[in-house]
Formats: structure tokens, sequence, C-alpha cells
């Protein structure tokens, strides 16, 4: 298989350790995962703002010869997958690429921590990583089985008010939606908080920070790589 990976511009900014963690996790599976110096924006904070931009088609161009493209975002790959694009049927978000194509599970079966999982609204509702609350569907969620450990899950499955400009543009209702997630999940006392996207862990961490919750926040590739390491 030729596989690439793909890290998204806000990662490579703020968090490469994402990036790099999720490179681990495909290599320890005996993957050869190329990650291609020219590889571009997936043009999501545009489309999301109702602007022209060609963005999908260069991203297009870079990833198309491969047989599959994994993220560690839920979000660009959703994106990418809304477009008509040789590449659109070959995004993987991490978790959904471990559970669906390589078919791993309780890779963190014995984490010594209580995890408490945020579901983005990418994830659940563009990737169907899980059920949506409001669709009348049997339960299932595969970040779940890939943790294979106990989790915890918010009582709604609840945007966490991030949606990347929206937080901009409605700061006060952004922050709001993101102390009632916030405090919804830390009810149950869980140890840490996971999910997969970085962007709306980002802003959680910041509410948690500004209010003073005593909170360890991680992207998920971190827990997974953690538990896979402990193992060589």
């Amino acid at each position: 298989m030729k596989i690439a990976l793909h890290v998204p511009c806000y990662i490579n900014e703020l968090n490469p350790e994402i990036a790099k963690k999720t490179l681990l996790i495909l290599r320890h599976f005996n993957l050869d995962v190329k990650v291609p110096k020219e590889q571009t924006c997936c043009g999501q904070p545009f489309i999301n703002s109702g602007h022209p931009t060609t963005l999908p088609q260069k991203f297009n161009e870079v990833f198309k010869n491969y047989d599959y493209v994994v993220s560690p975002s839920s979000s660009c790959v959703s994106t990418i997958r809304s477009q008509t694009l040789e590449v659109s049927k070959k995004m993987f978000e991490l978790c959904e690429f471990l559970h669906d194509v390589l078919k791993v599970k309780n890779i963190a079966k014995n984490y010594p921590k209580k995890i408490a999982l945020h579901n983005s609204c990418h994830s659940l509702r563009h990737l169907f990583e899980g059920s949506p609350s409001e669709l009348n569907i049997p339960y299932f969620n595969k970040i779940k089985e890939v943790l294979g450990c106990e989790i915890i899950e918010a009582s709604r499955d609840e945007c966490c008010g991030f949606g990347g400009v929206f937080s901009l543009k409605e700061g006060f209702i952004s922050y709001v939606m993101g102390r009632n997630k916030l405090d919804d999940l830390l009810n149950k006392n869980p140890d840490v908080i996971t999910g997969v996207d970085f962007s709306c862990l980002m802003h959680l961490e910041s509410i948690a920070k500004k209010d003073g919750d005593n909170i360890e926040i991680k992207h998920i590739s971190e827990i997974l790589w953690e538990c896979l390491d402990e193992t060589l």
C-alpha cells in the first residue's frame, strides 16, 4: 500500500508532535508512509466561509497517486470528501483508518487513566465514526473500539463551539458552548480528555486554562502512541 500522511496546517504550526505521533503509529504497523513536502491546506477555512478556492484541487494533485491518505483531523478529511476529487475516497481520519482498513482495536485497553472522549461534529456527522444522537440508528463508536478501554462520553453530543471561523465571529457564544461541553465531560471526573480533532481540543483547553480547570487534554494520537510505545 502506498500511504501518505496529511499534516493539517494548524497542527503543523501549533502542535507538530501530533503529526509525529500519527506517523509513528502508522509505521508501528509496518506501513511505508510518506509525508509529501509539497502538501497544502485542504481549503476548509475558505469553503466554510463561502469563498472560492483551488486548494482542494492542489491537494488532489499532491495526494492522488497514493492508495490511502491518513490525517489526524476529521475536519480536514470531511472537507476533501465533500469534493469530487480522485483523492476524496482515499482520505481517512487516523482512528477510522485503524478501524476500517487495518482492523485494529483495543490499543489502549490497559491505559491507566480515565478517558473522556469528545466526539467532534465532523467525526460523528460527516465521517460517521460514531452514531449521532439525532439519528435513530443503533449505537456504535469506532474511536472507542480502537481505544478499547473504559471511555466516558458527554451526555449530549453537541458541538464544542469551536467551528473554526465561528469562534472568531461569535466569541461569546463559542465560549458558552465550549464551557457547557467541558462541564459535561468534567462532571464525570476524567483524568484526561481526548478526541480526534486538535481544533476542538485546543478550544476546550483554552477555556479550561482561562477558567482554572485542572484537566489534561491530549489528542488521541498521543494516547495511542503512549500505549503502542510501551509494547516495543
